[in-house]
């Protein structure tokens, strides 16, 4: 195989800077590939691996790993690494674990990419045999990485899950391909980030140090992001399991009523049930269009009720969205009570005329401005229904400071 063969299979197999592939055969006693990777230059091992001094032939140690299928049969990876990246009894480390898909503890034969499909597996309550055939490894590798991860804390546990650089799911939340849930700002801040710069990228090294980043930002935070662990490998953990049942005992689950204000809630986006249920999901889009699209009110009561009913079919699958449309219903009987749904007339009056509800509160001002502007530039109704949603939110959070105009909104309301 020529140089270019080799970086063809470097690509196919994720394999990228500071390594290289010196040398691949195919083994025909073993039934497999053989790849052997080198960097060129010790000093970059050391870069690498974060070592404090510089690395020598004594402190190298030759690492044999499983790592993924080419057609049906699979690759071994052959490195020299450190010897400080190897985990004293072959325990998983946040070390191993932010190390590349291609790697792993030399004193295991398994790579990063192996363990992960095995700790998802896992996850998935799918049992070892079925494991070991799915991946095409035999039962004792399966059963070590296993063992290894009983053996490893908690904290590792959870990271083992993350998925390595190669799994698509990094660029597909790069490039907004993959819907994914998250209150935490930095994450949305950085997803947003790395949208852009991916939109400017036609160099797969470039895109590749961009999915590098999200992981990392993943592996550094996963305290914080343990529910968007679970969304990015399709997994409901026993945390999750267990949240959702706590829930489920602390309140009665019911049903809203069709003129409960939740529904318009979850029409209008204001409420996100994060479903995964497909047909959920599909149903709510399309009632949310009849629902901005209605004349009258008997229109919009109906596409309130067809949702309604469907949670009435199928409540038993839809225990945690009805968890979560319980809890809304609580927040708005606590905090929203007092103020007008969103689709009162009282709110495009507020839009329409500046001096309506007049107020010296400088940051409602500013957000009256900004909305009535986008509404004057397109006055459509989906526009017009979320910029209402937008001023009662603001009321309702800010009611504290803002109890002036609200007292003037409850008595212009009945005037509209």
């Amino acid at each position: 195989m020529d140089r270019k063969d080799f970086r063809d299979l470097e690509l196919a197999l994720g394999i990228q800077a500071p390594w290289f592939i010196k040398f691949a055969r195919f083994n025909e006693g073993d039934k497999c590939y053989d790849v052997v990777l080198d960097t060129g230059d010790k000093n970059l091992l050391s870069t690498f691996f974060s070592t404090a001094k510089k690395v020598d032939d004594s402190d190298l140690v030759t690492g044999r790993w499983r790592y993924m299928n080419v057609g049906i049969y699979p690759v071994y990876v052959h490195a020299n690494v450190p010897k400080t990246i190897s985990t004293e009894n072959g325990h998983i480390s946040r070390e191993i674990i932010s190390r590349m898909a291609f790697l792993g503890d030399t004193t295991r034969n398994y790579s990063n990419f192996l363990r992960q499909q095995v700790a998802l597996a896992q996850a998935k309550n799918i049992d070892q045999q079925s494991i070991a055939n799915f991946l095409g490894v035999n039962d004792n590798t399966v059963q070590v990485i296993v063992e290894d991860l009983r053996r490893s804390d908690v904290k590792v546990q959870r990271l083992a899950l993350i998925p390595t650089e190669v799994d698509k799911i990094w660029e597909q939340l790069i490039r907004n391909h993959h819907s994914l849930r998250t209150q935490v700002l930095p994450l949305k801040f950085l997803l947003s980030r790395l949208s852009l710069a991916a939109a400017k990228v036609t160099d797969p090294s470039k895109l590749y140090n961009l999915t590098i980043e999200l992981r990392k930002f993943f592996i550094e935070n996963h305290v914080q992001l343990e529910v968007e662990i679970e969304q990015i490998c399709g997994v409901n953990t026993d945390h999750l399991r267990q949240q959702v049942r706590q829930n489920a005992v602390k309140q009665k689950l019911v049903l809203p009523s069709v003129r409960s204000s939740v529904w318009i809630d979850l029409l209008t986006g204001k409420v996100n049930l994060n479903s995964g249920s497909v047909p959920l999901n599909l149903l709510i889009s399309k009632q949310r269009n009849v629902f901005v699209q209605g004349n009258t009110d008997n229109e919009k009561l109906q596409a309130i009720e067809t949702i309604r009913q469907y949670f009435k079919k199928n409540y038993r699958t839809l225990i945690q969205e009805l968890t979560l449309l319980n809890k809304s219903m609580k927040n708005v009987s606590t905090s929203e009570i007092l103020l007008p749904e969103v689709d009162h007339k009282v709110w495009q009056k507020i839009i329409e005329d500046e001096n309506f509800i007049p107020s010296e509160h400088m940051a409602y001002r500013l957000l009256l401005a900004k909305l009535r502007a986008q509404v004057m530039t397109k006055p459509d109704p989906v526009i017009k229904l979320q910029a209402a949603r937008r001023i009662r939110d603001f009321l309702g959070q800010n009611r504290k400071s803002m109890r002036q105009e609200v007292g003037v909104l409850m008595k212009q309301m009945a005037a509209v």
